[in-house]
């Protein structure tokens, strides 16, 4: 089936563009909130990719033109959505279209090769939407951009603690809204009651609303209007950060609705990088709270790419992946490993950690290179994703394979702390070290190429596959790990465990194997077997259940306390 991409997505624009925007990113958020892979809420139903897909209708909705001469609708109804949906899953079929073959003639194992990296890097890049939790985006924030605070300061007004403090205070309005509105408290009368009370009363049901409760009228009005719980005001912010820091904040971090030619599903969209939608009045609405951390950090990451100070940013990033690589191992291991960084071989080479635990060595590389966007025509998109994953990945096992290759020859290992091996710092015996691992750490999520290396990495023939994980995925399973009192031991078997995946594993996102591997979903005639494993997202799901009920254990981890103490109730998402 052919689709035109320009038509079906001019035919989504024009349909979503009939709706007032306000309740139609209140009904986005709603839907947001109840985004769930297993047994999803009717209007999420056949969906691939919901998070980005809702985010791409609200894009539309704000950058098409109103009907001057139509009432805007307030909202959409059950059948108007299942069109939408029938519209989203067309365009996304186009996407898919480019990568079959236009003729049997083109088919050949080449091109199937380059279809199979092409394809699923295509479709993770643009249909994953947003997998950190808000306090790694915070952290990192304040790691990468604070040395450029005052840079920051002069081009934005306003500073990057400043942009953390007025983010973190609206991310409080949705339960202090429900605290005060919605949520039943102590005295307030029961439905039920209400309804006793009107029958006494003779009163036929639409007379009713007159007599409705507050608390019961807050409730239906929140109904009709998803979207109140993250509205506010402009003097809010005021009072508590002043005028000046108020007014920076939002004019970086606000949209209108306007007509632009955003169309694409694939474009940027204003919402990434301006959240916040100006209702006018100097009122304004939120789609998503945690899409304003991403959204700081998108703005302050384009300032620091496109000016002087680039370069030095770029190290520090560097530099920052390394101290928290550091920081998350010892965090697991209690801080009993001995650690080597920035260290020299015996063969002048320059190496990045080295952790060394009771007959364990973990040999670790830590890349962050910039994921590129992928382009759409496979014969194209091949070369470039190559290019990518090999000054990434490939060239982290390579780095890490000349330690890795003294272990499996055991070898003595010299270590040095400078590149003429004049400061000599240890000599290791690595027939002692019974485990060896390499393990190549990237700043950046690759999707598929990352989690199967069979199809691009090409490795030593007495190597094992190493492990590449993403710096955040790292930090959430190893978290997860120890808060499930699980050691060394068990870091031992998955890392075996997830040797024996490649080739056969289908999924574009790391937690997912880490998922498995914990509810033991993997028998091991399975892991041991030929067949094709395909994962799903809610084999992730153990991560955000500890995270909502538990806490993990994140630094500076929000709402700890409540979550702790066994009466949190998340409201959804993360």
């Amino acid at each position: 089936m052919i689709i035109d991409l320009e038509k079906k997505s001019k035919e989504l624009k024009d349909y979503v563009s009939q709706y007032e925007s306000t309740k139609f990113l209140g009904d986005i958020t709603f839907l947001i909130q109840h985004i769930r892979f297993d047994n999803p809420i009717k209007n999420l139903k056949g969906l691939s990719s919901p998070q980005r897909q809702l985010y791409y209708l609200a894009g539309l909705n704000i950058t098409s033109q109103s009907n001057q001469h139509t009432k805007l609708k307030a909202q959409y109804s059950d059948d108007e959505f299942e069109h939408i949906k029938g519209l989203l899953n067309d365009i996304e079929l186009g996407y898919t279209n480019f990568f079959y073959p236009k003729n049997d003639n083109e088919v050949n194992q080449e091109w199937i090769m380059k279809s199979m990296v092409a394809m699923p890097t295509f479709l993770s890049y643009f249909n994953q939407g947003q997998l950190n939790y808000e306090e790694q985006i915070i952290e990192r924030v304040i790691d990468y951009f604070m040395p450029f605070n005052k840079e920051i300061s002069n081009q934005f007004g306003i500073g990057v603690q400043d942009f953390i403090d007025i983010y973190n205070f609206i991310d409080t309005f949705p339960n202090e809204y429900l605290n005060e509105k919605i949520n039943p408290k102590e005295g307030q009368q029961s439905w039920e009651d209400f309804c006793d009370e009107m029958k006494q009363k003779n009163l036929m049901p639409w007379e009713w609303n007159e007599h409705l409760p507050e608390h019961y009228k807050n409730l239906f009005s929140y109904i009709s209007d998803n979207g109140q719980t993250h509205r506010y005001s402009k003097q809010k912010l005021i009072d508590k950060f002043g005028e000046s820091k108020t007014s920076a904040f939002l004019k970086v971090l606000t949209c209108k609705r306007n007509k632009t030619n955003f169309l694409y599903y694939t474009e940027t969209n204003v919402l990434h990088y301006k959240p916040i939608f100006d209702i006018e009045n100097d009122e304004f609405q939120a789609i998503e709270m945690k899409q304003i951390i991403h959204a700081i950090f998108n703005n302050l990451f384009q300032f620091c790419d496109t000016t002087s100070i680039r370069e030095k940013f770029y190290k520090n990033r560097g530099n920052k992946l390394e101290e928290k690589i550091e920081q998350v191992f010892q965090d697991f291991f209690n801080n009993k490993a001995s650690v080597f960084k920035g260290y020299y071989t015996q063969d002048g080479n320059e190496q990045d950690l080295l952790f060394l635990i009771d007959g364990l060595a973990l040999i670790v590389e830590a890349k962050a290179s910039k994921r590129d966007e992928p382009r759409r025509n496979p014969e194209m998109a091949y070369p470039l994703i190559l290019s990518n994953f090999e000054e990434t990945i490939q060239k982290g096992y390579d780095q890490a394979y000349r330690v890795k290759g003294k272990f499996i020859d055991r070898e003595i290992l010299k270590i040095y702390k400078d590149q003429k091996l004049k400061k000599h710092l240890l000599d290791i015996k690595t027939k002692n070290y019974h485990n060896s691992f390499s393990i190549i750490v990237t700043l950046e999520r690759f999707g598929q190429i990352q989690t199967d290396l069979n199809e691009l990495l090409e490795i030593w023939d007495d190597d094992q596959f190493p492990w590449s994980v993403c710096i955040d995925d790292l930090e959430i399973f190893l978290l997860q790990l120890k808060k499930m009192g699980k050691n060394k031991s068990d870091l031992i078997k998955f890392l075996k465990f997830r040797e024996k995946l490649h080739s056969r594993i289908i999924t574009g996102d790391e937690l997912e194997v880490c998922g498995v591997f914990i509810n033991g979903s993997i028998d091991n005639q399975t892991l041991n077997g030929n067949k094709t494993i395909v994962l799903t997202p809610d084999h992730s799901d153990i991560f955000d259940e500890t995270y909502q009920r538990k806490g993990l254990g994140l630094k500076n981890e929000k709402k700890l306390e409540l979550k702790t103490s066994g009466k949190h109730i998340p409201i959804g998402g993360y």
